[in-house]
């Protein structure tokens, strides 16, 4: 039998069931096959189906490394460290690019470049997709000023994931400041009717089934503070009693 014998619906339902480390080798295989693994619906397919991989990434000295650890040995668990991934600018092809922070979401990475205010890059290590996104000042105030917060998220809408990104920042005024990135579109949309009377904790914050969350602290009490890819809200918790002096962090397990 041919390939080209095979239905389509039988050649997605295999290669959904590939792990997404092997995708990456098989883009340059077939052009159909480059287009599919773009698609939206079968990612969503491959997200329920693939093998499940677990992959570490560190952030160190501005720069991304990958470790694979062996915990099925005596304590310490054997890491193998594999060195810094290579990241390339968009304004140059031989300059690497310095990662300030970035936030998880589903195999997605978005990274914050260091001493860069106006570019944010979404980055899927399996595939070795990068994306560029440009972002703008739509504030008065200069931006000495601003210290901005991001977080990834998804919008689920009849069982397909649109990818968004959040962006927050500080400025002297108390009130926050809120867009909302469409990958779909590629356009910032403002919020001009939310308000928050509490400050985010910058690099706290986590992904989980699609929302973002960050510790945060109002007058007088910390909280837990969501916001809700698919509605457009924010969502308050309670932390529970904390010990004076004590320190906060933020994890998503299991």
């Amino acid at each position: 039998m041919m390939m080209s014998d095979i239905p389509q619906d039988l050649i997605e339902e295999i290669l959904s069931r590939v792990p997404a480390a092997s995708l990456r080798r098989l883009r340059s295989t077939c052009k159909l096959w480059n287009d599919l693994f773009k698609d939206g619906r079968f990612r969503e397919n491959h997200i329920r189906k693939a093998p499940k991989q677990s992959r570490i990434l560190m952030l160190n000295d501005y720069k991304i490394s990958s470790l694979n650890v062996n915990l099925n040995v005596a304590p310490p668990a054997a890491v193998e460290f594999k060195g810094p991934l290579v990241l390339k600018d968009s304004h140059s092809c031989s300059q690497q690019v310095d990662i300030e922070d970035i936030f998880h979401c589903d195999g997605l990475l978005l990274c914050t470049i260091r001493n860069d205010r106006h570019r944010l890059m979404v980055w899927n290590p399996y595939l070795g997709e990068t994306r560029w996104i440009q972002i703008f000042q739509t504030t008065t105030n200069s931006s000495s000023d601003l210290r901005y917060s991001f977080a990834l998220g998804y919008q689920n809408n009849n069982f397909c994931r649109s990818s968004r990104i959040l962006k927050c920042w500080h400025s002297i005024d108390p009130m926050m400041v809120f867009e909302v990135y469409e990958l779909s579109s590629g356009s910032w949309r403002v919020f001009d009717d939310i308000a928050l009377d509490c400050c985010i904790l910058p690099k706290c914050g986590v992904s989980f089934k699609g929302n973002a969350y960050w510790l945060a602290f109002g007058q007088t009490v910390g909280l837990l503070l969501g916001f809700d890819f698919t509605r457009d809200t924010f969502i308050r918790l309670c932390l529970p009693q904390a010990m004076e002096f004590c320190y906060l962090n933020l994890s998503v397990v299991n």
